[in-house]
């Protein structure tokens, strides 16, 4: 029974964000183990903030793709050399930026630089986090206006900018466009190896496409 079973009690994160979430992307019941596993037992994978955030489900479902599939190493996890195997990338915001679950609580991965921010100790915490900011953690009003300008964003594509954002990219839709989000993210590894490897004064050379 959850909390918004029982009368009188206050509705838990994990309840909010299901509340103004999409129907499950993936048909079957979700699984998996801990926090994470019981997030997708009773939703598996769904969008939230117009699209902004994005779950991944534990079983494909026509275009969507599958938790399992999107860990593979080599379809962008291999282009972050320092993201270990204790991580799995269970959701993204508008911009690509991975979520992770791990034993040690939920991070962000930024793609431009490859850091890890830490979000959370547990999945109800990452809720929480994301009902009381998200402009910053999932970017939804840059998601709002985009779609507001060309439409819906389609399924496995993020917003990314086309001057990065770590070199003073404008958090403007002028400055975005619309891209694979495992493409995406291969492309902002190689921006991240350079700023770890570049001298002060260097030079950084961005290949999109």
């Amino acid at each position: 029974m959850s909390n918004e079973d029982v009368p009188g009690a206050q509705k838990s994160p994990v309840d909010r964000l299901l509340e103004i979430s999409s129907p499950a992307l993936a048909g079957d019941e979700g699984g998996g183990s801990g926090e994470l596993g019981e997030l997708l037992r009773r939703r598996n994978g769904f969008y939230a903030f117009l699209g902004a955030l994005h779950v991944f489900p534990t079983g494909a479902s026509g275009e969507e793709i599958s938790q399992a599939e999107w860990n593979v190493d080599d379809l962008w996890r291999s282009s972050y050399p320092d993201l270990g195997a204790e991580y799995t990338a269970f959701a993204e915001d508008v911009f690509g930026g991975q979520f992770l679950y791990s034993d040690s609580g939920v991070f962000q991965l930024e793609p431009e630089t490859g850091e890890l921010e830490r979000i959370s100790v547990d999945i109800p915490g990452w809720c929480a986090a994301i009902l009381e900011d998200p402009e910053v953690l999932t970017g939804y009003p840059l998601a709002e206006e985009w779609q507001g300008r060309y439409g819906r964003l389609p399924i496995g594509k993020r917003l990314i900018p086309r001057k990065p954002f770590v070199l003073g990219g404008d958090f403007a839709c002028e400055n975005l466009m619309l891209v694979d989000s495992a493409e995406s993210l291969r492309w902002r590894a190689e921006l991240a190896a350079q700023i770890r490897d570049v001298p002060d004064g260097g030079k950084i050379v961005l290949r999109y496409g």
